[in-house]
């Protein structure tokens, strides 16, 4: 499976004028020499050193610098370093945990923390490696924070976010391509489909381009508008970049469109929460029905009336799940 300097951010990504630095197509020179096409793992003598030195590389690039700094500021917020949230994995994902705590004496009381880790795949070469984590800390860094036990966590908008909200699929994507044309300029059209984003008009990264390539489904399309249509009651946002063309980004985490991947994702979290709801309320009923007389009945009152309520959003929230209180 997920804001300060918002507008220094939003500069980056629109300035697309690359640096063409002087440098050997096969070779990157930092305070270590090595081929760029080398697996990033083995460029020092252990992955921890190795992950230090692609770090120390993306600071190389303006945007890269940025991020890093950015996602350092964030991390120092939960007292934590660049080393803390960035680590080695199978693939290239930010990790977020969302960690609900609540007394079985209190289920009505719910206290939600996160927290956020950045794995980057250490099957990678040098240069991928580096865009990639670029791309990961830029979700790390500006993606908004969601809570799917709000009432109005809805499929519509938890989509949008996902794929073209701040630090969403387009951003992480625009900061990678950034950083491809900062570090390995001779890269952007022989490798990657970082052009595609780019304005032939102004020669920058258009988001706009953007969101019409993520939202690119192909045989997909007609799923996703299903899946769509049956949130239509959730007022969400209509999604209008949708199409049937051929899909170029495939989520690596599903396999799937952007989109669709996101939908899954949606409905595998709110099978969970609506699963941990059920096993709130039952605790809830559990502690009204066993409610000494010496409460008082106002407080009585109270607690089914909240019971009520909380019956109330979770049969609206989850009506599309298998389980039924």
């Amino acid at each position: 499976m997920r804001l300060l300097g918002l507008i220094t951010f939003f500069i980056l990504i629109n300035s697309l004028q690359a640096k063409m630095f002087v440098r050997k197509e096969q070779t990157l020179f930092t305070d270590r020499t090595y081929s760029y096409n080398e697996k990033w793992t083995k460029i020092a003598s252990t992955e921890e050193e190795s992950l230090k030195e692609i770090i120390k590389f993306l600071s190389k690039s303006k945007t890269g610098k940025a991020i890093l700094l950015k996602a350092k500021k964030k991390a120092a917020k939960y007292g934590e370093t660049l080393s803390d949230i960035i680590k080695v994995g199978n693939g290239s994902l930010t990790d977020t945990t969302l960690i609900r705590k609540f007394s079985p004496s209190r289920p009505d009381q719910v206290v939600m923390e996160s927290k956020s880790t950045v794995y980057l795949n250490k099957n990678l070469t040098v240069m991928n490696a580096t865009l990639d984590l670029a791309h990961e800390l830029t979700h790390y860094t500006f993606r908004k924070a969601f809570n799917p036990y709000q009432v109005n966590f809805s499929l519509p908008d938890f989509v949008k976010s996902t794929v073209e909200g701040t630090g969403g699929e387009v951003d992480a994507y625009l900061v990678e391509c950034k950083v491809l044309t900062e570090l390995f300029p001779v890269k952007v059209h022989s490798q990657t489909n970082c052009s595609r984003v780019v304005d032939p008009e102004t020669g920058k990264l258009s988001r706009h381009l953007g969101r019409k390539e993520f939202y690119k489904m192909g045989n997909y399309f007609q799923e996703f508008q299903k899946k769509m249509s049956g949130h239509s009651h959730d007022h969400g946002p209509s999604l209008t970049h949708a199409s049937n063309e051929s899909a170029l980004f495939i989520s690596s985490a599903y396999g799937l469109p952007y989109p669709m991947a996101a939908v899954q994702e949606y409905e595998s979290i709110m099978s969970k929460v609506c699963e941990n709801d059920k096993k709130r309320l039952a605790l809830m009923k559990e502690r009204i029905s066993r409610s000494p007389a010496s409460d008082g009945q106002y407080e009585q009152n109270s607690q089914v009336m909240l019971f009520a309520k909380m019956n109330d959003s979770f049969k609206n929230r989850c009506s599309s799940t298998p389980f039924n209180f």
